[in-house]
């Protein structure tokens, strides 16, 4: 009687299908979307993994988390797209001081949209909710939720967008007050060429309204991806 032969894959054959795999998803991508369409769903993930990670860090730490957005008009390299991943020192409401855990900037050409459009986009009229034609397509959640402070390591203070999170691991307020709800809008932009904008101004233009995607908070904290511009 003979034994009937067993056959694997090597290692070696393993790598090569993976790679093929990536290879053809890379092409794919790039044909279907000229390679740059991807990064919009690309940054979506990214922060709801990253709000989905303070959240879920508040209870296992018992201290107060908060996800920080640079919206400082001064830093063109971080503005509205570096983003920090904090941890409350000490218990309560109002930690005096905070651990950085994570660091991460959203792909190139995707932006956080701030709470207002001031110097951000060149006709504001089109940038308008579905929903509700009188209100801006703008990130609802970031109104009144803003802070200054200094990193480590950097030279000096700068302006925070964020959202936070208590031990329990509901939505707070960054600094004080109710606890915001409302939407994140994430979009597609670029950076002003020098001397092409006043000192102070947004070093960032948003481009087209049309193509942005975002997030939604239960009262929880909890992300719902929001896929269009129809969503808002």
């Amino acid at each position: 009687m003979k034994t009937p032969r067993v056959t694997a894959f090597t290692l070696l054959e393993v790598l090569v299908v993976i790679g093929l795999i990536a290879g053809l998803s890379f092409l794919l991508l790039r044909a279907l979307g000229g390679g740059k369409t991807m990064t919009l769903p690309t940054g979506q993930t990214m922060l709801a993994n990253l709000i989905t990670a303070a959240r879920t860090k508040a209870p296992a730490t018992a201290h107060k988390t908060r996800l920080l957005i640079n919206a400082d008009p001064l830093q063109a390299d971080r503005y509205l797209r570096f983003l920090v991943l904090q941890v409350g020192r000490q218990p309560g409401a109002s930690p005096a001081d905070w651990d950085t855990s994570l660091v991460v900037r959203l792909p190139h050409g995707v932006y956080v949209v701030p709470a207002g459009l001031t110097g951000l986009v060149a006709n504001p009229a089109e940038w308008k909710r579905v929903s509700d034609p009188s209100a801006d397509l703008v990130s609802d959640l970031f109104e009144n939720q803003s802070l200054v402070y200094q990193l480590d390591g950097d030279a000096a203070e700068q302006r925070w967008l964020g959202v936070a999170f208590t031990s329990n691991s509901t939505l707070a307020a960054l600094v004080s007050g109710p606890p915001p709800k409302g939407t994140i809008v994430l979009a597609q932009g670029r950076v002003r060429a020098p001397g092409s904008f006043a000192e102070g101004q947004p070093p960032v233009e948003l481009l087209n309204p049309h193509n942005v995607r975002g997030l939604i908070l239960s009262a929880y904290g909890v992300p719902a991806l929001l896929p269009d511009r129809s969503a808002f």
